[in-house]
């Protein structure tokens, strides 16, 4: 032990991750011992429990095991797709590889549109099929029941080693970092209100809005990992989602907030429920403190704000105690859809497996069912990253380094062996070479793919069947896969940071553009503020994560949820009888131009200047929503203008 101890400094002065590498120790040892208790089983690719265990550990305990039920859904789904339509395809080829690009493209569609390990579950589901009709077509005819059960089984036997070793060295999240962060953004969302109220300035809330939505975003990328592994962990993101966009319009309120006079009183009770929160008080203080700050306020807006944050802390609090299961989630929760995203992705892996498949037919190369199936995974699992043709690059070279080991080990090594079991211990420390690799960041990216093409390419059985030269060409079939998928990627619609935060703005005016066309009922507008907030959420992570400032992107999200409330007072105006016919005609074409706005926003503008200053002259309470939609469009010019 104080061995270990000493080496663990050393290790972190070189750069090192050490938990990384634990972590990393922990499943290369636990690949291998699935890989013998597949192969003491019987089972004729023992290799596929192992890579099971890589795709499924996890050093978060909830991750591991949610992640562990999604691989086991999507290889049974796609297990059985891949078996049925073997089966119907029979000898037709063509039929076979038109079918699987559909369903790939399917898949990748559904991946792309959901979040989390559901859609792992989907991209799964993808290129499990692939596995099986692929990898029939290089077996004798009438093998695909017993390739189909053995890919289900050796994948069971991954996913319970897996899980089990995982349960056993996994600790339990000791602190709940996602609920903590939430709960210190409330109390500074509770201060900054109290202080607008004491006398802050216009610049001074503005700056706050800015911090406070960037802080909201980062505690927002937690939720996924809170989420897994329990039915109760889902309920509580659900709850903590439904609070954090109340956040959202809170910091709005902060940012445009207008008339208000300094109330001593009111500031008082808000940072009296800003301190509960900060001391991590029992809920029913927490609660009693929100609603003593809502019986303060004296305006609708700021009572909105205070009921939004009261309903939301409630059903917070409320999953977080012991009757999680009976508490229902009365706030909306709607998430972005990538709708544009999802659809490139299908039709882009789509068209790439179709191209390789014909290429296959006409050619009649014999490793084309390889070629086919290492470009399905990369194409299908990595469509979600946000910039996908950069990780190919990595992949490249782990995967030909994987290649190497994989010929070396089976051409090298493996003729010295007499047993079956020999083979395994063979290739035991090929896999546990890669542990160093894989905890230091200079060299991560892409080490994982290492592991799976050297056990996609090494079948420990015996007699060993393969001529050098088919190791050889199969070899470079599966090494191709992240080639074709980074032209895919790259030219195809090319998949980046800067046009995936293209189509999520590009959404966002779309759905002003319907709002104008179209007046919507309340219920309809309180759905869209909320997409919208979580669609400002992610627009801001995709920025945090880039070299661009910050303050450009928040400041046009919140132009856009200024225009949102302009377009909606816009409509109760047209609707409404008693208003002059010029200022009428004034409101139309303002709801015509905003339809166009990404075409001309100099139009929009102008347009809502002169219904703002002729509500102005009649002193109508929607002056100062129309007006600050304008400025909002004015100061972010080139926001709207590049959509």
């Amino acid at each position: 032990m104080s061995k270990v101890r000493a080496i663990t400094p050393w290790l972190a002065r070189r750069g090192f991750d050490v938990a990384r590498m634990g972590f990393g120790l922990r499943t290369a040892l636990a690949s291998c011992l699935a890989l013998v208790v597949a192969w003491l089983m019987g089972l004729e690719h023992p290799q596929w429990a192992a890579m099971t265990v890589w795709a499924v550990s996890q050093p978060v305990r909830g991750m591991l095991v949610e992640k562990s039920l999604f691989r086991a859904l999507g290889t049974l789904i796609g297990t059985l797709f891949g078996v049925v339509l073997v089966v119907v395809a029979g000898d037709n080829l063509p039929l076979l590889v038109l079918s699987l690009s559909l369903w790939i493209g399917l898949c990748v569609g559904i991946g792309n549109l959901l979040s989390g390990l559901v859609s792992y579950g989907a991209l799964l589901s993808g290129y499990s099929a692939t596995m099986v009709a692929l990898l029939n077509t290089q077996q004798p005819a009438g093998q695909i029941f017993a390739l189909g059960s053995d890919r289900m089984l050796t994948v069971m036997t991954g996913v319970l080693v897996g899980l089990l070793v995982g349960l056993i060295f996994t600790p339990r999240n000791a602190e709940d970092h996602a609920a903590l962060r939430v709960r210190r953004t409330t109390s500074d969302i509770l201060r900054a209100m109290a202080a607008a109220f004491a006398g802050d300035t216009t610049e001074t809330r503005a700056d706050k809005a800015h911090r406070l939505l960037e802080r909201i975003a980062s505690a927002e990328q937690l939720f996924d990992i809170k989420a897994a592994g329990s039915v109760r962990s889902h309920r509580s993101v659900r709850a903590l989602r439904a609070l954090v966009q109340a956040q959202v319009g809170a910091a709005y309120w902060i940012r445009s907030a207008r008339h208000l006079n300094q109330d001593e009183h009111m500031a008082s009770a808000l940072c009296e429920a800003a301190r509960i929160l900060e001391e991590n008080a029992p809920a029913d203080e927490v609660l009693c403190a929100l609603e003593a700050a809502l019986a303060c306020s004296t305006d609708r807006d700021t009572a909105d704000v205070l009921r939004q944050l009261l309903d939301s802390q409630r059903e917070h609090l409320a999953t977080a105690g012991d009757d999680t299961g009976m508490t229902a989630i009365r706030n909306r929760v709607v998430l972005h859809r990538d709708w544009v995203g999802a659809r490139q992705a299908a039709v882009r892996a789509f068209g790439l497996l179709l191209v390789i498949g014909v290429v296959w037919i006409l050619s009649g190369w014999s490793v084309g069912a390889y070629v086919m199936l290492g470009a399905s995974v990369m194409i299908t699992l990595f469509s979600t990253f946000e910039a996908p043709s950069r990780v190919m690059g990595h992949i490249f070279i782990w995967q030909s380094i994987a290649a190497l080991a994989a010929l070396s080990c089976h051409w090298l090594l493996w003729p010295l062996a007499t047993s079956e079991w020999q083979l395994i211990a063979l290739l035991s420390p090929f896999i546990l070479v890669i542990v160093p690799f894989f905890a230091h960041p200079r060299v991560a990216s892409g080490s994982l793919d290492y592991v799976m093409a050297l056990l996609l390419l090494s079948h420990p059985v015996l007699p060993l069947e393969r001529t050098f030269a088919d190791s050889l060409v199969i070899a470079a079939a599966v090494v191709s896969g992240p080639l074709l998928a980074y032209i895919a990627f790259r030219f195809v619609w090319p998949a980046d940071a800067r046009r995936r935060r293209q189509h999520l703005t590009g959404m966002m005016l779309n759905e002003l553009a319907g709002m104008a066309r179209n007046p919507m009922a309340p219920a309809r507008h309180q759905v869209w503020r909320v997409r919208l907030h979580h669609r400002l959420l992610k627009l801001i992570q995709s920025v945090n994560r880039s070299a661009e400032p910050l303050q450009p992107a928040t400041s046009a999200a919140l132009a856009v949820l200024a225009i949102g409330d302009a377009i909606q007072q816009l409509h109760l105006l047209k609707a409404g009888t008693d208003l002059p016919r010029p200022l009428q005609r004034r409101v139309t074409m303002a709801l015509l131009r905003l339809e166009h706005l990404p075409e001309n926003p100099q139009a929009a503008v102008r347009s809502l200047q002169k219904v703002a200053t002729l509500l102005q002259q009649m002193g109508h309470p929607a002056a100062w929503d129309v007006d600050n939609a304008a400025r909002g469009i004015a100061t972010n010019l080139t926001f709207f203008q590049r959509h």
